[in-house]
């Protein structure tokens, strides 16, 4: 599985990074997440199966959309759970999110 996080800087992400993929192991989840600026957006996304996006860029979320290919979801991420750095609530969320978005798309 391959998650693109979106940030402002990426700098406040390596910690929720971390997390996420903690929990990814303790769960035996096979994932990657690749932390990704706005400009640095379209140089990672091409085979992502979702596409979150922090806070810090939540205002151009409209924008991150249009930039991401339609058959990959994408997910703001809530303020709270980012801000402390809670993966395990963020990768379950990703995870609802693909199956839905999948469902929703007879994918």
């Amino acid at each position: 599985m391959k998650i693109i996080l979106v940030c402002y800087s990426g700098s406040s992400a390596s910690i929720l990074k971390d997390r996420m993929l903690a929990w990814c192991r303790a769960n035996l989840i096979d994932a990657d997440v690749i932390i990704a600026s706005l400009a640095g957006l379209d140089e990672d996304q091409e085979d992502a199966d979702i596409v979150l996006v922090g806070p810090q860029v939540r205002c151009a979320l409209s924008n991150i959309r249009e930039r991401v290919p339609e058959q990959i979801p994408v997910l703001a991420v809530d303020t709270r759970d980012y801000g402390m750095a809670k993966g395990d609530r963020i990768m379950q969320e990703a995870l609802e999110e693909i199956r839905r978005f999948r469902e929703q798309r007879g994918l």
